[in-house]
């Protein structure tokens, strides 16, 4: 047997669903056939809870073999609330319960499905839950499988709007007008990606990335991966503190799990993309709660100030931005230390930060910036955090409105080449609906733009012919050819 990184996995999705007729046939099938010894009385749910386990085995595997599915096999992680919420809720819409333990045992009986024992973990190494994944006789079964990956989805109610506590539990609330309209718009939003072709060309077979080092990789020592599928598409509302008026942003979809250098690569529908994102957004933010347009009044990057110890300019501003936005969201300053140090990438950035030396830093970005400084280890990011969500919402209700794919990385944008002008244009009105004010400044990442293209093709023809063959071409890999056919065939592009 080949050898599996058991880290290389994700938890299993308990609101996998279809209703393709050969999705069922083949549940049942394999219900008969391996797990039915069961009273009649049990049969409807111990099946439905096969199904959910089935279907997200073949997701996994369909697009990376390697991929684990983590599973909890202890009864106290379904009664104590560790898996979800007790019982059925908004959050566990099919009411899977500790019986899903059964069905697992029971596949691994059956020689369906390998697994790997999970363990506790210590001070010296990091614990994980048990892993499952298809077994040579369960992708056979896969192989011969009716259905594709575009039957599979997610129960019709598989909530959107997530609200959670101080410990980011997720608790109930009771549905008002304004959170049923919430809900509606991601609805209508996730229709709209489930549609839209979203893969980058480079990738290959299996469609997965290997993040560069950087904080999970360094705590775990491990290879991290992002895998490039369109049933990682969906996308969710959060909500902290058990209020509606802390966070709220989008979450959900691989893009926003990678960085800029693969965001760049993107492609919706076969085309190349661009991306908008505000300029300091937080910090503009916070002076605007302060009644200051900050733009209007300081034309100075609000992260290029000195840090004691370090000479790279680059440098410096990187670790003010970090240290500055993390100083928003922290409620003290020891938090704020605290924040900083696990968040730092020291192979980038080889300093040594004491107490001493980040109170320094505190103090300079409090001298710098007077007017904001009262919300300075405030815990005032949330806050700023569900202006920016709304400012969110405004941009991508309008292209949903036209049909038109964007995507969201929190304060920035991509959309396809041609559509970047309405979203500077779109993104300006948004912040100035929300917080009244005009002033903010946005950027470009380094793609071109319809209107470079425009521009250069009017003074060389043969060079703007080059570019629109290239932007209709690229260079796709096989792998990226075949999702994109895929794609298409299903949803008749």
């Amino acid at each position: 047997m080949t050898d599996r990184d058991y880290q290389h996995s994700r938890p299993l999705d308990v609101h996998r669903w279809s209703e393709h007729t050969e999705a069922n046939k083949f549940v049942d099938y394999v219900y008969d056939t391996y797990l039915n010894n069961q009273s009649n009385e049990n049969k409807r749910i111990k099946k439905r809870h096969l199904k959910v386990v089935l279907l997200d085995l073949y997701v996994a595997w369909l697009n990376d073999p390697d991929l684990n599915i983590a599973v909890h096999l202890t009864t106290g992680a379904y009664s104590d609330g560790t898996v979800f919420n007790k019982g059925k809720s908004r959050y566990n819409e099919l009411n899977i319960k500790v019986s899903t333990i059964e069905i697992i045992h029971r596949l691994r009986e059956a020689d369906l499905i390998g697994f790997q024992k999970g363990f506790e973990g210590s001070p010296v190494w990091q614990g994980y839950i048990s892993r499952i994944w298809p077994a040579d006789k369960l992708t056979k079964l896969f192989e011969d499988a009716a259905f594709g990956e575009f039957d599979i989805g997610y129960t019709d109610n598989k909530e959107t709007i997530i609200l959670r506590d101080e410990d980011k539990d997720e608790v109930e609330y009771t549905d008002k007008t304004h959170i049923k309209q919430m809900r509606l718009a991601v609805q209508q939003y996730n229709k709209l990606l489930e549609k839209t072709f979203i893969d980058i060309q480079s990738v290959d077979i299996p469609a997965r990335i290997e993040l560069p080092e950087g904080k999970k990789r360094r705590r775990s020592n491990r290879r991290v991966f992002v895998n490039i599928t369109h049933h990682d598409k969906f996308v969710r509302r959060i909500f902290n503190n058990k209020s509606f008026s802390d966070g709220g942003r989008f979450y959900g979809g691989w893009w926003q799990r990678v960085d800029s250098k693969f965001r760049k690569d993107i492609r919706m529908n076969n085309l190349p993309t661009v991306e908008i994102d505000y300029s300091a957004l937080h910090v503009i933010l916070a002076y605007s709660e302060a009644g200051i347009d900050y733009w209007q009044t300081t034309n100075k990057d609000p992260y290029d100030l000195p840090v004691r110890g370090v000479n790279n300019p680059e440098h410096c501003r990187d670790i003010t931005k970090l240290f500055l936005l993390l100083s928003l969201n922290a409620s003290n300053e020891q938090a704020l230390y605290k924040a900083f140090r696990n968040e730092l990438n020291y192979r980038e950035y080889p300093y040594s930060f004491p107490d001493e030396m980040l109170s320094e830093l505190l103090d300079t970005i409090k001298e710098h910036h007077p007017d904001i400084s009262h919300m300075i280890c405030s815990g005032a990011g949330l806050r700023l955090m569900n202006i920016d969500s709304r400012i969110c919402d405004y941009v991508i209700a309008d292209f949903v409105s036209t049909d038109t794919p964007i995507l969201t990385v929190h304060d920035s944008f991509i959309v396809p080449i041609g559509h970047e002008d309405r979203l500077n244009q779109l993104m300006k009105e948004a912040f100035e609906d929300v917080t009244h004010k005009v002033g903010i400044k946005a950027k470009y990442n380094q793609n071109l733009t319809k209107t470079q293209l425009y521009a250069h093709g009017a003074q060389e023809r043969d060079w703007y012919l080059r570019m629109v063959n290239w932007i209709t071409k690229g260079r796709p890999t096989i792998g990226y050819q075949s999702r994109l056919e895929r794609h298409r065939e299903y949803f008749g592009q």
